[in-house]
């Protein structure tokens, strides 16, 4: 399968070329003592993504050393403790990605977002299917055998890669839905892939297909299903587990979380917090481990331009096998400041340190901010992102817990 990769450019940067002279030089004098592997890691392991991809050009020793096992997983370790927001664009037929800091100092309310990579798109069927450990998974309309077809694609925003996949064969006239997980026991990144007649929108998936990758040659294979249903929207991977909201019965209107083990590629599913609330999906977040759901005022999935009013339900899984959830409720501040909150249509991203609800608008103006509501002290802040103004008037997708992987696909 073929890699595109981001052109970048032939600077190295100025600590690792004075890393790589001083060693040749020292290792070149008589009697001297080569420096040593650990120390090498420990300098280069604060060079920033960027770096080190353009670095791996320098010499196959390097290469080898930026391109070793033990190095990347150094690395992806200790970029999982300063994790990033990730900013998703598209833009004039092109995706863009932006990183900040996901937890800004108190003090901070401005923010420079890096710059990362961009990639052609063509075409229509767009679709997110995932970001997991470093990596998001996405559709878009490619040429693939002669013909056009919508196909998933991994990027990697730290290395500038991204790795086309394989078509799923389907019959014609279908509705495709994929999601993106990663096993820890297996350390594999899956896509899960799952079709339904289009002339028949209200029946069940027919077919459930699994590819994992890293495996060699990528190919799709059949798996079972003992709860048929139709996925509809919600995904997050936690701790090996893939969830999301799918409807499993049409004419009673039933709707379930459903639960992917992504190491036995099992699935189950989970009844919903109140099978009475209004709305038919909420938003799947991270809570300290735990899958849980955050809605607003019991029957929205975002929260409305009147933020003073707005009640905050947090629904945490306590037993997945006796569908047991508890319920916490939030109101947010109601003294603020004028102004403070424009008036916009604000997404739950998730939940930051276990105690902040993190909230954005999906729509970029002259201005755009996201807002931290720490719960537990009933505080509220707000974080400008700067130099959004070239994607005015689109939509910025935001992604919490993005950590950089500097592994080659």
């Amino acid at each position: 399968m073929k890699l595109r990769r981001l052109n970048l450019s032939n600077d190295v940067p100025t600590s690792f070329s004075c890393i790589s002279r001083s060693s040749t030089a020292f290792n070149e004098r008589e009697n001297s003592e080569p420096i040593p592997h650990d120390l090498i890691y420990e300098l280069l392991l604060r060079l920033p993504a960027k770096s080190i991809a353009r670095s791996r050009c320098l010499s196959k020793l390097w290469a080898s050393i930026l391109r070793s096992h033990d190095f990347t997983e150094l690395f992806l370790t200790r970029s999982s403790t300063r994790q990033k927001l990730l900013f998703f664009c598209l833009k004039d037929h092109d995706f863009f990605f932006f990183t900040a800091p996901k937890n800004p100092d108190n003090n901070s309310s401005l923010v420079v977002p890096d710059y990362h990579m961009k990639f052609p798109f063509v075409g229509i069927g767009f679709q997110i299917c995932g970001h997991v450990r470093g990596l998001v998974c996405l559709t878009h309309l490619r040429t693939v055998k002669g013909g056009k077809h919508t196909v998933p694609e991994i990027c990697n925003p730290s290395t500038g890669q991204s790795l086309p996949l394989p078509k799923v064969k389907t019959r014609r006239r279908v509705n495709v839905r994929r999601f993106f997980a990663y096993d820890p026991i297996g350390k594999q990144f899956k896509v899960l892939s799952m079709t339904w007649p289009c002339y028949r929108s209200y029946l069940l998936c027919q077919e459930y297909k699994v590819l994992t990758i890293g495996t060699g040659k990528l190919s799709w294979r059949m798996v079972e299903c003992s709860v048929p249903h139709q996925p509809i929207s919600g995904e997050i991977c936690i701790n090996g587990c893939l969830y999301y909201y799918s409807m499993v019965d049409s004419v009673e209107h039933r709707y379930v979380i459903v639960c992917f083990d992504v190491t036995s590629e099992k699935l189950t599913s989970i009844r919903k917090p109140m099978e009475d609330v209004k709305c038919i999906v909420s938003n799947l977040v991270n809570y300290n481990g735990n899958l849980a759901t955050l809605t607003s005022d019991g029957d929205s999935q975002v929260i409305g331009q009147n933020l003073r009013t707005a009640l905050i339900e947090l629904w945490v899984l306590a037993d997945a096998e006796k569908h047991e959830w508890s319920k916490h409720i939030y109101e947010l501040p109601s003294l603020l400041p004028p102004n403070f909150l424009p008036k916009k249509t604000y997404y739950f991203i998730g939940i930051s340190g276990g105690n902040e609800i993190v909230m954005s608008p999906r729509h970029s103006s002259s201005l755009f901010y996201v807002f931290y509501y720490n719960f537990e002290r009933g505080i509220i802040r707000k974080v400008e992102i700067l130099g959004t103004d070239a994607f005015k008037h689109r939509t910025i997708n935001t992604f919490l817990h993005h950590v950089e992987d500097v592994k080659l696909m």
